[in-house]
């Protein structure tokens, strides 16, 4: 570590007064369209939430020297139409490209949390069975339908995998993804 600070420091000793003048004002005129667009970026997406928050969600919102990017799904035309319009209004917005998709079926933020909530009670009672190593397995849901992937050694380790994933309340269907390492 100190080498590479060493070699920092001859670099920057080999560099005329004028080169580092011009690295620093480069830097310093730059510095504030960052901070600019971050803000613009962080207000956008203030507006979005008070929107519709499903929404929000699901879009994603870039800008760089004012131009801002917006791209993901919405659940309506009418949400789309609104969140092209905060985000125009915003101060310092030059121009809005929008890429947004309307998608009725966005899973909303309680759908969200309660697939969450799901996948994580499948992972527990999974983690509770004797002798299971459940860093190589995936838990995901939704709806109700978890689905188990990853490599497991063995195939009664497998079929206690699914069961266990079955055998929590709540889960309505087991899809499995599991293979078994050879």
């Amino acid at each position: 570590m100190k080498f590479f600070a060493f070699l920092g420091i001859v670099a920057l000793a080999a560099c005329s007064q004028q080169q580092l003048d011009n690295a620093s004002h480069a830097l310093s005129s730059t510095a504030p369209t960052f901070a600019n667009d971050a803000l613009i970026v962080a207000q956008i997406e203030g507006y979005f939430v008070t929107i519709d928050a499903d929404s929000a969600l699901h879009v994603a919102v870039s800008s760089h020297d004012g131009v801002v990017k917006l791209s993901g799904r919405v659940k309506s035309q009418n949400v789309r139409e609104r969140f092209v319009a905060a985000a125009q209004k915003t101060q310092d917005v030059k121009h809005v490209d929008a890429d947004l998709r309307v998608d009725p079926h966005v899973p909303t933020t309680k759908g969200q949390v309660a697939d969450f909530e799901l996948a994580a009670s499948v992972e527990a009672n999974i983690a509770a069975q004797a002798g299971v190593n459940t860093f190589s397995v995936h838990v995901a849901a939704h709806a109700g339908t978890v689905t188990v992937s990853g490599k497991v050694p063995t195939p009664a380790i497998r079929a206690t995998i699914v069961a266990a994933a079955r055998s929590v309340s709540g889960v309505k269907n087991v899809v499995d993804h599991l293979d078994v390492a050879t």
